[in-house]
């Protein structure tokens, strides 16, 4: 018993283990990279723990995130990143605060100069579609871990979708916000600088 102990806490047993486990959040990044039409989709996609980085493994050779091109591709990757391993903490029940928070993730797409009351009429089809699979990727992944995983968005853009309607709990909007403009007021902060 001691010895198979020791087997399993061994630098090489505790390295196929990681293996393992970096081997099945592959799968998912593979998958979710391919959903989300990433660049150098198509290739199999992986964890970097030494560069705490995203990977493609194409026939040329790695491409690390940081030469996968537009912010949409970098967003992608931090988003299947995060949900690969959030996914695979829920499942295998580990002690990891079960919350992802996004602050607007569509930045890429919807720049807030852009943002015209949170109408994505402003977009072009393709960022607009680009921004539906992040926010379905999104829900779907809530939804097969529910109730073990909340995703929190705080976000300019407003998806006319049913699904998406449903899951908004507040507006900021028109002198509503996180901060009630009162707050600003007292601690003596100018009228000027008061939120949208």
């Amino acid at each position: 018993e001691i010895e198979n102990l020791e087997a399993d806490l061994s630098d090489e047993g505790i390295q196929d283990r990681l293996d393992s486990i970096l081997s099945v959040i592959g799968q998912w990044l593979t998958a979710w990279a391919g959903r989300l039409e990433l660049e150098h989709s198509g290739n199999a996609f992986r964890l970097d723990l030494r560069r705490l980085q995203v990977v493609a493994d194409a026939e040329t050779g790695p491409i690390p995130m940081v030469r996968m091109g537009s912010g949409a591709n970098w967003l992608g990757c931090h988003l299947i990143a995060h949900l690969a391993l959030h996914k695979w903490f829920v499942r295998k029940n580990r002690p990891v605060p079960r919350f992802l928070f996004l602050d607007q993730p569509s930045q890429v797409y919807f720049p807030a100069e852009r943002d015209v009351g949170g109408s994505m009429a402003v977009l072009a089809d393709e960022d607009r579609q680009a921004l539906m699979g992040v926010f379905e990727l999104i829900r779907d992944v809530v939804t097969e871990l529910s109730p073990g995983l909340q995703v929190i968005v705080t976000e300019h853009a407003d998806v006319i979708e049913d699904w998406y309607q449903a899951a908004v709990v507040e507006r900021w909007r028109s002198g509503v916000a996180l901060i009630p403009v009162e707050w600003l007021v007292h601690s003596g902060t100018s009228d000027e600088q008061t939120p949208d």
